[in-house]
This record gives structure tokens, sequence and C-alpha cells, in this order.
């Protein structure tokens, strides 16, 4: 597999997504198409029940998109950032959970890639910032959307706003990250996370962040509506009866994932 790529592979029932741009990682064209293609081969695979998102090297995460690249007028510009909304769209709309080891810097398109995942478990020397502002654009491939709605409007508008980095201690704080390893953990937390995720039962799994991610787009009563519809299913399901004679029986449950 060439440099500026992204590779995929399934271990088991974990799926790995990696980009493959070392030392930093920038984002390229070709590249967002790939995630926009990974994402859509995940999400058809009923073998694979949860996916972590990596990458390669020891600098960075990503930081982003080459600025040797940015498009020079407002066509282009558009083309841009819609193959960029579809590519994250993609990933975020998984039905399986996804899973972000993040080390080194973090930034820019970067952290907005990593946005797409429902946990983020970063290395103690990780560092996070949207600096799009210091350069005259701005964080549009979903960070003034995703970022509030996980930070909060105060916290995100620091960072959007200023460009200012954040380290990994602040980013666990304000609930940016859900964990934060040794330094040279991440990968390995995060692969044990997925793991973890992909042994408990799949429909489970899929309801709960369907759930989650339809109250965040759409407002809690639309989430909770949602809910309804999900658990009705859920009940019906061959692992929520397992799980049921399981625990009245004081023992480990052996789930199908149907």
């Amino acid at each position: 597999m060439p440099r500026d790529s992204v590779e995929l592979e399934v271990e088991g029932a974990v799926a790995t997504i990696r980009l493959d741009n070392p030392p930093l990682n920038t984002l390229t064209g070709p590249m967002r198409h790939a995630l926009k293609e990974a994402a859509e081969a995940v999400a058809a695979r009923s073998d694979v029940r949860a996916v972590m998102l990596c990458a390669a090297g020891e600098r960075a995460f990503s930081v982003g998109s080459d600025i040797t690249t940015f498009p020079h007028d407002a066509v282009e510009g558009r083309v841009v950032s819609e193959s960029e909304h579809a590519a994250y769209r993609a990933l975020e709309s998984l039905p399986q959970p996804l899973v972000a080891a993040l080390r080194g810097d973090v930034l820019g398109g970067g952290l907005e890639l990593a946005l797409t995942a429902d946990l983020r478990v970063a290395d103690a020397e990780a560092r996070f910032g949207l600096p799009e502002v210091r350069i005259g654009v701005f964080a549009s491939g979903g960070g003034t959307q995703r970022l509030p709605a996980l930070v909060g409007a105060g916290r995100a508008s620091l960072l959007l706003l200023t460009g200012r980095a954040i380290d990994a201690g602040t980013a666990l704080a304000w609930g940016l990250v859900s964990q934060v390893t040794p330094v040279g953990q991440a990968e390995s937390a995060a692969r044990e996370l997925a793991e973890e995720l992909a042994a408990l039962p799949k429909l489970a799994m899929s309801a709960t962040k369907r759930c989650v991610r339809e109250g965040l787009r759409r407002g809690r009563e639309a989430g909770e509506a949602a809910e309804i519809a999900a658990i009705a299913e859920v009940y019906a399901s061959r692992d929520a009866q397992e799980g049921a004679r399981a625990f009245l029986e004081k023992r480990a449950p052996r789930f199908v994932h149907r």
C-alpha cells in the first residue's frame, strides 16, 4: 500500500481504518474519497461489530489538509468541502461504534475527522486544535457543528475563534476525549475498547448509537421517539432474550448478534 492512502483491515469482528501519510498524515482528496469508501464497505459488513480509526507514524494523527493544495476559487472550494463532508458523514453514520486512537497533533481537518468517532482515546502527549482561522479560513469540515455538540458552544468557540490548541488533559476534562493513556498506548487501548464493544450485542449497540445521533441532530423529542421505535425491535431480539435469561441464571450471556 503506497503512502498518501487509507488502509482497511478486518481482524475478527473489528475493522481498522488507518491513515497512511506520515509524518503528519495530511489529508488529500484521494484520501477523503478512500475514507468514504472504507466507511461504506465497513457499514455493509455484518461480521464487523466495531471499528477503530487510527494513523501511521508517531508525530500526528493528522494535521488536516496540506495548505499547498487549498482551493483558489469558490467553485473548487465547494467541491473540496462537499467531498470532505461526505467522507466524514459516512464515518459518523456507521452503524457500528467507531473508536479513534489519537496521538501527536490532532489539528484542523484531523480533529474534524476524529470528531466523527463515538469514542476517542488519546495519547498523553496528544494536542488538539482548529487553527484554520489563523491562516484566513475556518473549520468547515463539520468542526463548527460537531465540536459545540460535544464540548459546548463556549469551549468550542474558544478553539474555533482563536485557533488555540489544548493538551490531552484539557481535552479529557472538556469531554473531547473519553480516555487518556500513557505515551504510546493510545492505539492498543483503542483496540481493546473496540474489541470490548464488538463482544456486546450488535443490535443494542447500533440502536444506542442511532438514538444518540438522532437526539443530537434533531433534538430530545426526536431522540426519545427513536428510542421507543428501536427498543421495540431490540426487545424481540435473540440477544435480549439471552441477556435476560443469563442474568436470571447468574451466568455470562452467549450473544449471537441477532
